[in-house]
This record gives C-alpha cells, structure tokens and sequence, in this order.
C-alpha cells in the first residue's frame, strides 16, 4: 500500500515506540519487545497519543510492516527444521497446533459464544505464532479490526502470563531434561521473542530446542492460513452459483507465498549469515511495529467490552495447551 503524506505521523510515532519498546527489553528480556510494545501502545494510545491525525499512519503501521516480516521468516529457517527434531518431535508439533486449534474453535464457539471469526484468530495466535499468525489470517478470514486487535491483544497478555510460569512448572513437571522443556516452551508460547526469552531463563540447550520446536509452527503457517481460509468460505462457497477454479477458491496472500519461497530457497541455496541474520532482525522488528500499532489503536472500550471474556477465554486455551503439550510429551518421548 502506497504511503500517504497524512500517514507519516501515525507511522513516526509507531515506530517511536517500537525503538523504545526494543530498548527496554535489554532490561526486561523475560516480557519482551513485542509486549512491551503492545503495552506501551495501549497506555499511550489511551491518553497522550489520541489525536486523530494519528489514526491513519498508526493503522497502516499495524498492518502492513508485519507482511514484510512474515515473508523474511522464511529466511531465518530451513527444511532441516523439522529433519533436527525427528519423527517423535515433528508428531509433537502437529498433535499439539491441531489440539489447539480444536479447543480454541470449540471453546469459543460453545463457551465464550464469541464470533467464528475470533475463534479462528485465536486458534491461530495460540497455534503458531501469536500477533503474525493473526495478521495473516485475518485478512482471509475477512476478520475487522476490533477482532484482530482484541485476539492479537489477548494472545500477547496471555503469552506474558505463561512465560512467567512455564521457567518453574516445566522443570518441576518434566524434570532437568532440556529437550522436554525445550517442547513444552516450543511447543505453547506465541511469539518467537517469548519462547526465546522464557526458555533463556533456563539454558541455552533449552533455548535451542524451544526455537526449533516453534520454527516448525511457524513453517506450518500457511498450511494454518490456507485452512482457515477454507473454512471460513465454505457457507459462501456453497451458496455461490459459478463453479470457481482453484486459483479463486484459495487466495494465498503474497507473503504466504515468499515465506515458502524463501524457506525452500534457504534449505537448498547457502545464503549468507548475515543476510539470515538481518532477516531475523527484520522479522522481530516489524513484529514490534505490529504490536505498538496495535496498542496504539486498541481504545480501553473495546478492552472493556470483551476484555474478560476474552481475557478468560484466552487463559483457558493457554491452559489446556499446557496440560496438552506435558500430556503429549510424556506420550511421545
């Protein structure tokens, strides 16, 4: 999307915040940019930062930046991904993104009666990878913005609460065994920043395993994306007269598509380290900008309308994830 004169305020002011937010996760490692971002932006868009010249650069901050990051992913992982974590690791994964994804549909829809929508961006948050799952569902799925802001928002509150928990309860469940604990971090927490921040209070080893684990969800985004998109055209898709081809029946987005590209494009061509690593920064910053954005444009009426319902219905799913994933890892390893 072109960027408008009008929209250099709003994205300036994000992207302030996201500086910020980055600098003081040096301090506060264990919350992380990302939230610190969101937190940051849900204060200042709430009282010194509610000047509507804002709304339209602040908007395009929180939607198109994390597009780009979506599809430099791609860079920072390979096919040998999920080879590293073998038959038992991989097993892991899918059980417990598919066992997410079925809580969270059911829970919403027979629970907390939120819309379908929300459903399945909270399915995504909680499956793959918090705020970029969201972002790249929600256009699919047709979602408006009070539904992504608000999923996005619980998923990001809710990642704070576990990251809190899981560096105690992982070791008193499954004992000093760092390729357990690396799962069970791996294989639950949203955001990349967080899995690498939770499992760090840790050890390293554990770090390692925990970024692979959550590599894994995150290649097997667009297969999520692809799904979800299905399934919230399949009641237009049978009333619809014309029979459509396959290119009109699935619409990838274009990021979907660079982030297979690029993963394929990394497992089979040498790329150099420090265009990996770039990508990797890129990637974590324009998660950053989302999340500020985001904040920023998530007024405390919408926290207030459905913020403990979704607050509950968000801590319940992270809760039967945990006892899902601890469940699945004592049944596979």
């Amino acid at each position: 999307m072109k960027i408008k004169k009008s929209f250099l305020p709003g994205i300036a002011v994000t992207l302030l915040v996201s500086v910020v937010a980055k600098y003081l996760a040096i301090y506060l490692p264990f919350i992380g940019a990302e939230s610190l971002a969101m937190l940051m932006g849900i204060l200042l868009g709430n009282t010194v930062l509610t000047q509507s010249k804002l709304n339209s650069g602040v908007k395009w901050s929180e939607k198109y930046p994390i597009e780009i990051g979506i599809a430099l992913l791609g860079l920072t992982v390979t096919l040998k991904t999920i080879e590293s974590l073998g038959i038992n690791g991989i097993l892991f994964i899918v059980l417990q993104m598919l066992l997410t994804i079925i809580v969270a549909i059911v829970l919403g829809k027979r629970v907390f009666k939120v819309s379908k929508k929300s459903s399945l961006l909270m399915a995504a948050g909680n499956a793959v990878c918090g705020s970029s799952a969201i972002a790249a569902v929600s256009p699919e799925i047709k979602a408006n913005d009070d539904e992504r802001r608000t999923a996005v928002a619980t998923v990001s509150l809710v990642g704070i609460v576990l990251l809190i928990i899981l560096p105690i309860v992982g070791p008193v469940v499954l004992g000093k065994q760092d390729l357990l604990l690396g799962a069970l971090i791996g294989g639950t927490l949203q955001s990349v920043g967080q899995v690498v921040g939770t499992a760090s209070l840790i050890n390293q080893d554990v770090t390692t395993y925990a970024t692979l684990f959550k590599m894994l969800r995150v290649i097997l985004l667009s297969v999520v994306v692809i799904s979800f998109a299905r399934m919230a055209q399949g009641k237009s898709q049978k009333t619809a007269q014309p029979k459509k081809s396959v290119s009109q029946y699935i619409k990838v987005p274009w990021f979907i598509l660079a982030f297979i590209i690029f993963i394929l494009i990394n497992s089979y061509v040498s790329l150099p380290t420090q265009l990996t690593h770039s990508a990797k920064e890129l990637t974590s910053f324009s998660g950053v900008i989302n999340l500020a954005g985001i904040g920023l444009n998530l007024k405390l009426k919408t926290i207030k309308d459905s913020g403990s319902r979704f607050l509950g219905y968000g801590l319940l799913i992270s809760l039967l994830q945990v006892v899902g994933a601890i469940s699945l890892i004592k049944l596979l390893f």
